[in-house]
C-alpha cells in the first residue's frame, strides 16, 4: 500500500483515531483522580569499611543484601512500631517498606510508602535509626579495622507524590486508544477491500484510468391525483 493510501485512509477515518484517544485518556484520568494518592519517602544509609582496604570493600557488597533482609526483619519493624507507638503489625509495615542495596556506591536505600506523607518520613527515619543502633551494637564485638560503619547520609524529606502518576496514566491511555483506533480502522478498510462505491476505486484496482461513467437515473416520482378522463 504506497502512502497516499495511508493518507486516504486517515482522512476518511481519522475521527475514530481522535476519538478513542481522547475516550481511553479521559478514562484513564478519572481511574487516577479515583485512586488514594500514596506517598514515598526515601533516605540513604552509608556502609563506610573502618579502613581503606579493597577486601573489606568487597566484603561489605557482599553483606549489604544481609542488611536489607535485617532492616525489615521482625525484630527491627517490631521496635520501629513500639517506639512511634503505631500499633502496626510488622507484616504490615513490611509491606510499606522497601529497602535496596546500591553495591556501587555502598548505600542501602530505605523507601516507605502511605498514604500520609509525614507518616511515611516518620517511619523510614526512625526505621533507619534504629537499625543503625542494633548494627553499631553487632559491631562493637568485631576488631575495629574490620568494622563497617553504617550511618544516615539524609533523613527523609515528608513523602512526595508516588502514585498515581496521573500525567503517565492519561499520556498512556490516549496511546492506547490511538493504537487501538488504528487497528479498528486498518480492520474496516480490510472488511471493505473488495466493496467498488467510486470511479477512484475502480481505477486503483484495475490500474487503468476511467474514460466514463453510465450516469444514475433517478426513478421518476408516482404522479398524484386522479387520471383525468377523456371525453
Amino acid at each position: 500500500m504506497e502512502i497516499h493510501e495511508y493518507v486516504r485512509i486517515l482522512l476518511r477515518r481519522g475521527w475514530i483515531i481522535i476519538l478513542l484517544a481522547v475516550i481511553t485518556a479521559a478514562s484513564a484520568y478519572v481511574f487516577s483522580k479515583l485512586q488514594r494518592p500514596v506517598y514515598r519517602s526515601t533516605l540513604y544509609l552509608n556502609a563506610i569499611p573502618a579502613r581503606p582496604d579493597w577486601g573489606l570493600q568487597q566484603m561489605i557488597k557482599n553483606q549489604l543484601r544481609n542488611y536489607a533482609g535485617q532492616i525489615t526483619s521482625d525484630k527491627i519493624l517490631q521496635r520501629v512500631d513500639n517506639e512511634l507507638q503505631l500499633d502496626m503489625p510488622p507484616d504490615m509495615m513490611r509491606s510499606k517498606i522497601s529497602v535496596d542495596p546500591v553495591e556501587s556506591d555502598l548505600l542501602i536505600q530505605i523507601s516507605v510508602d502511605d498514604y500520609d506523607p509525614l507518616l511515611a518520613k516518620m517511619i523510614a527515619d526512625k526505621t533507619a535509626d534504629v537499625f543503625v543502633i542494633d548494627i553499631t551494637e553487632q559491631m562493637q564485638v568485631i576488631d575495629q579495622r574490620d568494622r563497617v560503619l553504617i550511618s544516615v547520609r539524609d533523613y527523609a524529606r515528608p513523602g512526595s507524590l508516588f502514585k498515581p502518576k496521573t500525567k503517565f496514566n492519561v499520556l498512556a491511555g490516549g496511546v492506547l486508544g490511538a493504537l487501538l483506533g488504528m487497528i479498528i480502522i486498518f480492520a474496516l478498510e480490510w472488511l471493505e477491500a473488495d466493496i467498488v462505491r467510486s470511479e477512484e476505486d475502480v481505477e486503483r484496482y484495475l490500474g487503468v484510468p476511467v474514460l466514463g461513467a453510465i450516469p444514475v437515473v433517478a426513478e421518476s416520482a408516482p404522479r398524484s391525483g386522479r387520471l383525468a378522463k377523456r371525453a
